[in-house]
């Protein structure tokens, strides 16, 4: 419904946009999402056949309300601004992107722009920093995601209406810091996304569809707050949604979509937006305080904030008599339990709760309704200033997320990168602003200069004055613990994968008890949201479920990009280089468990929990032997649980010809194992009964020029030689066999036994095949010595205690080298960090696995629709973090190779990117038993996912009858010349 207010009134003619094909009146300048609810629609999307989705957050960091627009997918209704003639239509993925996202850049890198501050976010904090160091001259950028200025806090009245008379004062305020920062000289660019920090002076950007990279000599991160979620059944209903989404419909487009409105939560913000409805003659049907009510007890607190901020205070009482003059019912000590609806809410269960946050039995009742706006406080953006490696602290409220450590300035452990406002801690505008101004003032020091007129003595005064009211206010609005443990299985707690509650549990009783292997087996945190709404509650679940303390390591790791970017706005072509670039990483476990254990025996100890060690758990168990596993984090992490899941068969275009190590001998030698290794895959999977998603359509290696295509026919005589079936097919064949690929190709290799699989599941499975045959894993148990007994087997050190074993088989992967050491071999294996892209759902594009010919390429389709884009581009190791990241350069030029191979990607956005640790040999797997080292093994490939099986199941041969079925010679240790170190010799 409109809301009306005698001097506020639209500003200009209506026009018309189209929604899933009828016409639906809109404003100029108003978002998609305003229209939308100025016609009571609020079903903006399926998210399962006959499932409703609505608006959630308001403010584009959710992407529940993603929609079609004009052919373009996945643009957020409540950030896009209406069009006249605008076709709309509820997010569908039925037909390949058609229109491009935007076009692809015609220059080779990004307009790279440099400042001597850069300020991420335009809310009171960010622009109060920026008009204080451009006031004192310096260069000073602020990059804002919202149509306007003013943040979550000023929400000003959007340029769809005129405002006739004075002002209230917080738009007052909100345009007169505005103004001044303006005045000062600062630079905005509103609705521009950052897309990632890859250093503080390295911020990607994406402007009016275009790639920008700023460079500043400061970083103030100002990015604010987003609503804590706390879930219950129904909490996913189109018209249930945050505070702030409704506070953003009512405040500044003058519209909520309904005539029945609840307010529930936890806070004085919902007083407010309650009172402010009710002004503009807005129906609230209740409002629901989840605290008990203030009484004497609080009296103090309630003295404290009158001496402090009595204009606040009176404010609140203000809010509390509008209500009253209106009828409204505050309810105390309520909260929601269930909401209700078909294709929309329809009316809530709610129950009193008691000061445990225990629900008090026959409290239960149901209120009709058909908005509920749901405000329980907020939790810090801090996805960017994460990824820098600012060191952080956790958070005390419940379902959070991690904060920053900054001190009273806004200074974080990274050296010129700032965080302020309610990004950095909770505590309202009056805060945030002070705190920008000092963030502001300390980045021109930094900078050689100094602002006029600036106290920063006060300044921290009134910080503290501020932070006294807040803690007096929070203490009145103490509400009772939170817990997820009341919720029934049903409850939804990831909403982009749809991810229950009931999943959740019944993995972690499995033993996938932490976020990182819940993320992994079940998706959960890996749709267009990136986590924002489930990362804290699943840290909590986890936490309730096995007793075990959060720690800031245990949230998932920040990915680029930080918000889903156009892919076609990044493909800039960079230069191909010459294979992989080996790197030594230092050992970045972070031990799920720690506790000592007493000294253990074992037939054999397989030192990696990966791929490799799940399947040498298996094959030696099923064969008899005792078998531990340990991992010195938990298993499937690093190379195994980071790759992309193709099952090679045919050569990689670096392992043949003149870019082939060793002259591509050693590769070559590896093709056999290859047919043999996939038909293991197929016999787990049947072993398991469950899906391991494999799909065995056959890889295409493209080429675009002639000469591709003689290397390409060169590689093919090579591979047939060893017993690999290819076929050169010529442009028409291509085409019908993969009619999405681009026109330009001129041909392909076809290699049939080639394929995917899932390798976020795999390892898993293999490891429940194994626990069922008697192996026994062990994690956060690093490797520290390796010692020979005269008895004959090995006592190893490690970080849980001493393990004695008879055989010891080294399959730490990249880190085999660091193992080898300990017992006075050279295992020649590098570790080669590679990165990974990854692409928001698509219809079926392509079947098979795709490389090329000339240059680095992997492509697939998963079987949940995102194209998984890879192919051997460098990551980086981040010092900071202590974990492998993404290169800007190579999202570029792996973007740039995948989108001349298949140009739909242009109409998607790239979700996310990570790194995995690839490992560098000479193109052969090392395998089997190292001579003067009796009962010491070596498993260690490249290609590991495709090739794990195949060398598992041949070294448990070895072990356990002593013979392999397949010749191992050509992958033995010896045929390196400097395999014995000095220790050996």
């Amino acid at each position: 419904m409109e809301l009306k207010s005698p001097n506020i009134t639209p500003a200009g003619d209506r026009l018309t946009i189209w929604f899933d094909g009828k016409a639906v009146p809109a404003l100029p300048d108003e978002t998609i999402a305003a229209a939308l609810a100025r016609q009571n629609i609020v079903a903006i999307r399926e998210e399962t056949p006959g499932e409703k989705r609505g608006l959630w957050c308001g403010m584009g960091a959710c992407y529940e309300c993603v929609v079609q627009v004009d052919g373009k997918g996945s643009q957020r209704s409540c950030m896009t601004l209406v069009q006249d003639g605008m076709q709309v239509h509820s997010q569908r993925a039925d037909q390949p992107p058609a229109i491009p996202l935007t076009s692809v850049p015609d220059n080779i890198a990004p307009e790279t722009r440099e400042y001597d501050l850069l300020v991420l976010g335009a809310g009171p904090a960010g622009l109060s920093a920026a008009r204080v160091a451009a006031s004192a001259g310096a260069t000073v950028l602020v990059i804002d995601e919202r149509p306007q200025s003013g943040g979550q806090f000023f929400k000003p009245l959007a340029p769809s209406h005129t405002l006739h008379g004075k002002a209230p004062q917080q738009w007052r305020d909100g345009e007169q810091l505005l103004s001044a920062t303006l005045a000062a000289g600062v630079e905005i660019l509103q609705q521009a996304t950052v897309w990632a920090a890859f250093s503080a002076q390295e911020i990607g950007v994406i402007w009016r569809d275009t790639s920008l990279l700023i460079r500043p000599k400061q970083l103030i991160i100002a990015t604010g707050a987003y609503e804590r979620p706390v879930p219950f059944p129904g909490w996913t209903l189109p018209g249930v949604m945050t505070t702030g989404a409704g506070q953003t419909l009512a405040k500044a487009y003058r519209v909520i979509p309904g005539e029945k409105v609840v307010v529930s939560g936890n806070g004085p913000l919902n007083l407010q937006f309650a009172a402010e409805l009710v002004a503009s003659e807005g129906q609230v049907v209740e409002v629901l305080e989840r605290a008990a009510k203030p009484g004497i007890r609080l009296l103090r607190q309630i003295l404290t904030m009158t001496k402090v901020a009595p204009e606040l205070l009176l404010k609140g009482q203000y809010y509390l008599s509008i209500l009253k003059k209106n009828r409204v019912p505050v309810s105390w000590g309520y909260e929601v339990v269930a909401a209700h609806g078909q294709d929309r809410l329809e009316r809530i269960t709610v129950m009193r709760v008691d000061a445990a946050g225990q629900r008090i039995p026959g409290s239960s009742r149901e209120i009709p309704c058909d908005v509920l706006c749901l405000g329980h406080g907020f939790i810090p953006s801090t996805d960017l200033a994460r990824s820098l490696g600012c060191e952080q602290q956790l958070a005390s409220t419940p379902f959070s997320t991690p904060t920053i450590k900054t001190d009273a300035e806004g200074a974080t452990s990274v050296t010129g990168v700032y965080v302020v406002g309610d990004g950095a801690r909770l505590g309202g505008a009056q805060i945030a602003q002070a705190r920008g101004q000092l963030a502001g003032y300390r980045a021109l020091s930094a900078l050689g200069k100094t602002a006029s007129g600036i106290d920063t003595h006060k300044l921290k005064k009134q910080v503290a004055r501020a932070e006294s009211f807040q803690q007096a206010l929070w203490q009145v609005y103490q509400a009772p613990p939170v817990t997820l443990q009341a919720q029934p299985d049903e409850t939804v707690i990831c909403r982009c994968e749809n991810i229950t509650l009931g999943r959740l549990r019944s993995a972690i009783r499995q033993g996938i008890d932490t976020p990182a292997a819940l993320k992994r087996n079940l998706r959960v945190g890996m749709g267009l949201c990136q986590g924002r709404t489930c990362a804290g509650m699943v840290a909590q679940l986890v936490s309730e479920m096995t007793g075990r303390h959060h720690h800031t390591a245990g949230f998932y790791a920040p990915r680029f990009p930080v918000r889903p970017v156009p892919i076609a706005a990044l493909t800039f072509e960079k230069q191909e280089w010459g294979g992989h670039k080996p790197a030594i990483t230092p050992n970045l476990a972070r031990p799920v468990e720690n506790s000592p254990i007493a000294p253990q025996k074992t037939d054999v100890l397989v030192i990696g929990g990966g791929v490799m060690g799940n399947c040498l758990g298996y094959y030696l168990a099923a064969g008899g032997a005792d078998t531990l596993v340990v991992e010195r984090d938990d298993i499937n992490l690093q190379a195994s649980g980071a790759n992309a899941g193709s099952l090679h068969v045919q050569l990689l275009s670096f392992d043949f010809g003149a870019k082939a190590e060793q002259g591509g001998g050693p590769a070559a030698q590896t093709l056999p194992l290859g047919p043999l290794s996939v038909r293991l895959w197929q016999e787990l999977e049947a072993a398991s009964g469950e899906s391991l998603e494999i799909k065995i359509t056959g890889g295409l290696m493209v080429a675009e020029t002639a000469q591709e295509m003689r290397f390409l026919e060169q590689k093919i005589a090579l591979e047939r030689r060893f017993g690999i079936d290819a076929t050169l097919l010529d442009a028409s064949e291509l085409a019908r066999l993969s009619p999405h690929l681009s026109p330009q190709l001129i041909g392909a290799e076809f290699c049939p036994m080639e394929g995917k699989i899932n390798p976020l599941r795999a390892t898993y499975v293999v490891n429940k095949l194994a626990r069922a045959q008697g192996a026994r894993f062990q994690r956060g148990t690093d490797v520290t010595a390796i010692e020979r007994m005269s008895h004959g087997g090995y006592r190893v050190q490690t970080s849980r205690g001493v393990i004695e074993a008879q055989r010891v088989i080294n399959a730490a992967g990249a880190w085999a080298a660091k193992v080898g050491e300990m017992v006075g071999i050279n295992v020649p294996v590098k570790g080669a960090p590679l990165q990974m892209i990854v692409t928001e759902r698509a219809v079926p594009l392509v079947d098979h696995l795709i490389a090329h010919a000339g240059r680095h390429l992997s492509l697939k389709q998963t079987a949940h629709g995102s194209l998984l884009i890879g192919g051997g581009w460098s990551a980086q190791f981040n010092p900071a973090m202590r974990l492998n990241q993404p290169c800007r350069e190579s999202i570029e030029g792996n973007l740039w190779v995948a989108n001349r191979v298949l140009p739909a990607l242009s109409g998607l956005h790239m979700v996310r990117s990570w790194a995995g640790m690839n490992i560098n040999i000479d193109g052969a797997p090392i395998i089997g038993d190292v001579p003067g080292l009796p009962g010491f093994y070596n498993a260690v490939t490249s290609n590991g996912y495709t090739l794990s099986p195949v060398v598992a199941h041949s070294l448990a041969q070895l072990i356990l009858r002593g013979s392999s079925d397949i010749d191992l010679s050509p992958f033995h240790l010896s045929r390196f010349d400097n395999h014995r170190t000095a220790v050996n010799e």
